[in-house]
């Protein structure tokens, strides 16, 4: 990072890793995006298929940082389901809200191309409101929900998201005792993921 950067980066650097969820051992650089109003980060591991990026953005009036978008993260496929992704993001989710970041989102990508995002991200807490077309699928055992959470809590309804859910932007409930964070913890727990 240039002494430009680190001069206008609202956190301190050694948190940065933190921020990001990065792995342990990664390289991280930042670039500050001075018209977007966003750092971007840029975060390289030999377990990632391709470099992870975090892209925070800030309030140009009053300097309030108000969304970390997770624009990539892909693990490779020997890296995948070994708790790697999921431990990663909730170090990240805690940063986050310790910070006082307002939201966080990314666009869960899926099914095409074997990527599972559409499916891994709502196991996590990560929720969205469901469209008319994706309603319009839900057999009628299902038919009352209308987000990914409330899908996801139903018996059967994450096995027929799998089978016809698709990419979407979804956001984790970072206020406090959230279902969001009930949900995540919950997930560690049963996985046996520490932080």
């Amino acid at each position: 990072m240039d002494e430009a950067t680190e001069r206008v980066l609202p956190i301190p650097r050694r948190r940065i890793p933190w921020l990001v969820g990065a792995l342990d051992g990664s390289t991280i650089t930042v670039q500050h995006d001075k018209d977007g109003h966003s750092f971007v980060f840029t975060v390289v591991h030999y377990l990632l298929e391709q470099p992870m990026i975090r892209i925070l953005w800030q309030d140009p009036e009053d300097g309030r940082l108000y969304l970390m978008w997770n624009e990539a993260f892909r693990l490779k496929q020997g890296a995948q389901r070994r708790g790697f992704g999921t431990r990663s993001i909730a170090i990240e989710l805690r940063e986050i809200a310790r910070l006082g970041i307002q939201c966080i989102g990314c666009r869960a990508a899926g099914p095409a191309d074997g990527q599972i995002g559409y499916y891994a991200w709502p196991l996590i807490g990560f929720d969205a409101e469901l469209e008319a077309r994706d309603m319009a699928q839900l057999p009628p055992r299902l038919a009352h929900c209308r987000t990914l959470t409330e899908l996801f809590m139903e018996p059967g309804g994450a096995d027929h998201w799998r089978r016809f859910g698709r990419s979407m932007t979804v956001f984790f409930d970072l206020a406090p005792g959230s279902g969001s964070w009930s949900i995540l913890s919950a997930y560690l727990e049963k996985r046996g993921i520490t932080l």
